[in-house]
């Protein structure tokens, strides 16, 4: 083919625009809303009963990549709590979401013809870059109210308590469209005073899970064991280091399992706003299954030199030769997920 010096250019920079400004308008909707929530805690807080408090703390990071390349990256998380006596309630939203756009190629313009076996004419062609299509969605909600088991405060050092709540979450690149957790159980405070909590919690759990592809080793509802605890520290006088782990295991095959540790260190800019940086580690020991495709190098290999004769066969080799699809299999995903971040950390209401 022998393109002309004639041709369009085709782009699709609009797409790119209204996705980065659609997710600088869910980035502000988010922090807006966390502040009107924040803001109205604040205003409530004479009149509240006393003792009791609210917060909230939105993490919020965006990344966007034009020219070359064309990416964005947008996670939002943020967390409600309520905390009055010995009870507490807790609210966590979450995403992320990241999209990438395929390289740009050059596509023929329509209304040429050539006959069969023939090279083409001089054509004029178009360029065309693709639209950034998502390729990592992760999304996550948990609601969960603690209440002590005796008199004495939350803030109680040693206090025992109950909680129940539920959670729900969807992240398409483990292969998982839903699952969905109800759990109840106990909780122990080691310690909780100004700069140094710790607390864990053992509960029941009842798992519904729905993923891309059936998998027949695991079942789909069970009854398991959730594992939980929370650390956080503050080194001197401005650095907070947390730590929070939840595991969850099938009592019905101890095999079936999961876990999720995410560390964090927190350094504030201002009263109210902080730099976060995030690593958190997500464990599946029966990952999901994908389609794998298979494809063999091969060459066509003629004995006797003569073409038609019917001794002729492939053999497949280490590089070169032709690429040949057979079909596809069924392979369980990476056990371990690792997810490293930055992002801006905006708290409001009581701390």
């Amino acid at each position: 083919m022998r393109p002309s010096a004639r041709h369009q250019t085709v782009t699709r920079r609009g797409d790119g625009a209204r996705i980065a400004a659609t997710s600088w308008g869910l980035l502000c909707c988010a922090a807006l809303i966390t502040s009107g929530i924040g803001a109205q805690a604040q205003d409530a807080q004479e009149d509240a009963v006393p003792g009791s408090r609210w917060s909230s703390a939105t993490d919020f990071g965006l990344a966007i990549t034009a020219g070359n390349s064309e990416t964005d990256s947008l996670e939002i998380d943020s967390e409600l709590e309520w905390r009055s006596g010995n009870s507490s309630f807790v609210v966590k939203v979450g995403g992320r979401q990241s999209s990438t756009a395929d390289d740009r190629f050059r596509r023929v313009d329509p209304g040429f013809t050539w006959l069969v076996g023939e090279d083409p004419p001089d054509v004029t062609t178009s360029l065309v870059a693709p639209a950034r299509e998502p390729d990592v969605e992760k999304f996550a909600a948990e609601i969960r109210y603690e209440r002590s088991t005796a008199r004495e405060s939350r803030l109680e050092v040693g206090r025992r308590s109950w909680h129940t709540g539920a959670s729900w979450e969807r992240d398409l690149g483990a292969g998982i469209l839903s699952r969905s957790s109800l759990f109840g159980g106990l909780g122990h405070t080691w310690w909780d005073r100004e700069g140094l909590e710790f607390d864990t919690s053992y509960s029941l759990s009842y798992t519904d899970r729905k993923e891309e592809t059936p998998d027949p080793e695991k079942d789909d509802q069970f009854v398991g064991l959730r594992l939980a605890w929370r650390y956080e520290n503050r080194w001197g006088q401005r650095v907070t280091y947390a730590n929070d782990l939840t595991s969850n295991i099938s009592l019905e095959d101890t095999g079936d399992h999961t876990s999720t540790l995410v560390q964090s260190i927190s350094v504030p800019i201002s009263e109210r706003l902080s730099l976060k940086i995030r690593l958190e580690w997500r464990y599946a020991s029966l990952p999901a299954f994908e389609e794998v495709k298979v494809s063999a190098l091969t060459v066509l290999v003629d004995p006797d030199g003569i073409a038609g004769s019917g001794d002729e066969f492939f053999e497949t080799v280490r590089n070169g030769g032709t690429v040949q699809d057979l079909g596809s299999v069924q392979e369980r995903k990476k056990q371990l997920d690792t997810v490293f971040s930055t992002s801006l950390t905006l708290r409001l209401g009581a701390r």
